[in-house]
């Protein structure tokens, strides 16, 4: 082992700095869950939350001679705020290591805000689900249970906007139109909408293991970009949101709405103004 790794705290972060070493880096990525840890170009150091501390202080021991901790600036976490974003991609929800699925959304010119997938459900589905649960007609228009008429169909109108295969790119943009409007067709028609939420009230008395359900590889909200008042805190330059507040569309001075979508084989989202 050779070469020297500094370890301090700085409000409720640490900041790991050392000569690179990609034993080390990939062992670090390896250790530490994604949504805990970010590399900071500018310092040319690594930020890492708090609660990894003890995982860092081993991982660096193991990878440097010369390993120094100050945590005298560690501070205080910071306290939950409101702000509003301007998402313009929301990405699916993944397992990120640390038990909990999030998303990572693009606000301010990057990845700097992290949605739970919890806390996804909650806005969206009115519940938080499960992992793998498959969507009712409600979720497909991004709705609670029990809406009313008025409600879906304003949400069938958003939607349609959102994912129609002419504007939106995503690899599966005719495959959530037409689920968008069979929602519809069935959620505005009384006498179906009645039988349908009878087989739903019926689902929900059975047990887990025994509701039909689909493996999903990770939640995605019906809608992928928004402005959206959100209660969170700061971690890691990142904004961690604890709770949906309010979620609007991104309209420009022309009333066109943004559609932001990820076509197959790119490196970034597109966006379209309609």
């Amino acid at each position: 082992m050779a070469g020297s790794c500094e370890i301090y705290g700085e409000g409720g972060m640490l900041v790991v700095k050392s000569p690179y070493d990609p034993a080390f880096v990939a062992a670090l990525k390896a250790r530490i869950p994604s949504a805990a840890r970010r590399w900071d170009r500018e310092r040319r150091a690594w930020l890492v939350d708090v609660s990894q501390r003890q995982a860092v202080v081993h991982l660096a021991e193991q990878h440097f001679g010369d390993v120094r901790v100050q945590l005298g600036l560690l501070g205080v976490k910071p306290q939950d705020e409101v702000r509003l974003l301007e998402v313009r991609y929301l990405g699916r929800a993944k397992a990120r290591g640390s038990g909990e699925r999030t998303a990572f959304a693009w606000v301010d010119g990057g990845w700097n805000a992290v949605f739970p997938e919890r806390v996804l459900r909650r806005w969206f589905d009115g519940t938080e689900g499960r992992p793998g649960d498959a969507p009712s007609l409600y979720q497909v228009l991004g709705i609670p249970a029990g809406a009313d008429a008025v409600t879906i169909k304003r949400a069938y109108r958003r939607m349609v906007k959102q994912w129609h295969p002419d504007v939106c790119r995503e690899p599966d943009a005719a495959e959530q139109f037409q689920a968008i409007q069979r929602a519809y067709e069935i959620l505005s028609d009384a006498v179906k909408r009645a039988k349908y939420d009878a087989g739903l009230a019926l689902a929900a008395t059975l047990p887990a293991a025994q509701q039909d359900t689909e493996p999903q590889m990770g939640y995605r909200a019906p809608l992928r970009c928004g402005r959206v008042m959100c209660r969170g805190h700061e971690m890691l330059g990142r904004f961690v949101v604890s709770e949906i507040l309010a979620w609007e569309d991104i309209v420009d001075t022309q009333g066109r709405v943004l559609v932001s979508s990820w076509p197959p084989g790119e490196d970034h989202f597109v966006e379209v103004w309609r």
